[in-house]
């Protein structure tokens, strides 16, 4: 989830009725910014009275922080949260002069100060600063704030989400859940199951399987219109298109004797390669979704558009560019027949 996201969330709260009061929100994501969960989450609540997220598969990270903020969360069992610390990427140079990405958080210097400390053993100070020193010249210093400050903003948020629609003795525990969130499942990846999540204190809905078979349907059909399980690929979209077939055609197979003289043999060679000179095909336009903002409504798709050119080398080898002409947000026409529900 990034913030370009925001605008046709926009469209979706515009377009619904003014007399709502309340409105769920079924939610697939890796994660993202986690300013945009607290940005979607507030306009929510401008809204409307009450907010539940449906939770069918995975809700990591960002989306997790949609989550804390909802009066309700309904988890399929086959449905995941995680931990809400925040990843930053850094570009740092390498022995090779190439830039290297590297991703971490606080959590990270945290753990290497306390393995230093409690597993290695050192207690000198002046030790310990020179692996504090280490450690910033690995990521460097001013990253080192960056980290620690999104740690404090995830935390302070994921206490103000809870306090949303916690109160009196439950508004307790949003620190403790924050914090739970925040540092205690040590991987950014960790899947946080229903039940798990519900002994942390989150409100869990009760299993409800009529309901769960909704969820996990609505699910279904939307991966499938995404082809999510086979991903985009380049190749296939060159395989499928009939101008580039002559990619794929078998190779024709020369046999040439071996007691012919030296000179005949270079000139049958040579024919061979001729033969094999570059095949090159026209560009095949394709167009991926890479994700949604639907609801009867509105449709908003994420697209990315383009051309691939193919072509085969003569030595057999399937040679394929991509250039991508248009990537972001379309407002998508809803199908024929479909109407407002």
């Amino acid at each position: 989830m990034a913030r370009d996201a925001i605008p046709p969330f926009l469209d979706q709260l515009e377009a619904l009725p003014r007399d709502i009061d309340s409105l769920d929100l079924l939610i697939v994501s890796a994660g993202g910014d986690p300013t945009v969960a607290w940005r979607i989450v507030s306009l929510i609540r401008e809204r409307t009275d009450h907010f539940s997220v449906l939770i069918p598969q995975a809700a990591y990270s960002a989306a997790t922080l949609i989550a804390l903020g909802a009066d309700e969360i309904v988890m399929h069992a086959n449905g995941n949260l995680g931990p809400v610390d925040p990843q930053i990427q850094v570009s740092r140079p390498s022995p090779d002069d190439q830039s290297r990405i590297m991703q971490f958080g606080s959590e990270e210097l945290r753990a290497y100060l306390e393995f230093t400390k409690n597993t290695v053993g050192l207690s000198d100070q002046s030790q310990l600063a020179k692996v504090f020193d280490s450690f910033c010249q690995e990521v460097g210093p001013v990253q080192i704030g960056v980290a620690a400050r999104g740690a404090q903003l995830s935390l302070a948020m994921g206490e103000k989400l809870l306090r949303m629609h916690m109160v009196g003795d439950q508004a307790q525990q949003a620190p403790a859940i924050a914090e739970e969130l925040n540092k205690n499942f040590f991987h950014h990846g960790y899947p946080v199951s229903r039940s798990e999540a519900r002994e942390i204190g989150l409100k869990i809905a009760k299993p409800d399987l009529e309901l769960e078979g909704l969820v996990w349907k609505t699910w279904a059909s939307i991966e499938a219109d995404l082809d999510l399980r086979l991903g985009f690929n380049p190749l296939e979209c060159l395989r499928q298109d009939e101008r580039c077939r002559p990619l794929f055609e078998p190779v024709p197979v020369a046999n040439i004797p071996s007691d012919l003289p030296p000179e005949i043999q270079h000139q049958a060679y040579q024919q061979v390669l001729q033969g094999l000179a570059v095949q090159k095909v026209p560009p095949v336009e394709y167009r991926t979704v890479r994700a949604i903002i639907e609801s009867p409504r509105h449709l908003s798709h994420y697209v990315q558009e383009g051309l691939i050119f193919g072509a085969r080398t003569a030595n057999l080898q399937i040679m394929y560019n991509e250039l991508r002409a248009v990537l972001g947000w379309r407002t998508v026409d809803a199908p024929p027949g479909e109407t407002e529900e």
